[in-house]
């Protein structure tokens, strides 16, 4: 797992202007990738392009999370009722800059996100997730449903409900990879128990 926090954050952010960062737990974070202070990306995580993790809120994000290029998280927004909605024009005039309500993601485990998908802030994506490339996601997603458009609309759920309810008891998502590997039956066949 990485953590975006501290004098780690500053040098993840260096690493990531100029090369990708890896780490043991298998997380890779393409090059050219922008990420906040605040982001938590779980172990085996990929983001196979340029990611960006902006805002005041933070951004969890599970295990096994696959992502495409161009991926933007967005965790928090400006307040509409305020009278300037400029943070730096507060700033100047002695005002600190007030967010929406609305802060933070959540992204569960083994979630499929596409490319150039924008999620907004105080979403939640549920375990299994897969959020269809192009997509704006402005409401939480449900665990295993593919949602898809601008903005993203259920489409279906990848699995049976008998199914799902088996995979959200397993939580393999937590298993060593020596028990993934004697469990290979687990993941190659949707109907094993």
């Amino acid at each position: 797992m990485l953590k975006f926090e501290g004098n780690k954050a500053r040098l993840y952010r260096l690493i990531l202007r100029f090369k990708n960062l890896t780490d043991k737990t298998g997380v890779f974070i393409s090059k050219g990738s922008r990420i906040v202070h605040g982001a938590v990306i779980g172990d085996g995580s990929r983001f196979n392009g340029p990611v960006t993790i902006k805002g005041a809120g933070d951004c969890t994000i599970g295990k096994y999370v696959a992502g495409g290029e161009h991926i933007r998280f967005i965790t928090s927004n400006h307040k509409s009722d305020e009278i300037n909605l400029q943070y730096a024009l507060s700033t100047k005039i002695g005002i600190r800059p007030r967010h929406s309500d609305k802060m933070g993601i959540t992204i569960g485990h083994n979630v499929w996100i596409g490319d150039h998908v924008i999620v907004l802030p105080g979403v939640i994506v549920g375990n299994g997730a897969i959020i269809g490339a192009g997509s704006v996601v402005t409401k939480d997603v449900e665990p295993y449903a593919i949602v898809g458009g601008t903005p993203a609309k259920m489409i279906k759920y990848r699995l049976p409900s008998e199914k799902i309810d088996e995979l959200e008891k397993a939580a393999w998502w937590d298993w060593s990879l020596s028990k993934m590997r004697a469990r290979k039956d687990f993941f190659m066949d949707t109907n094993s128990k």
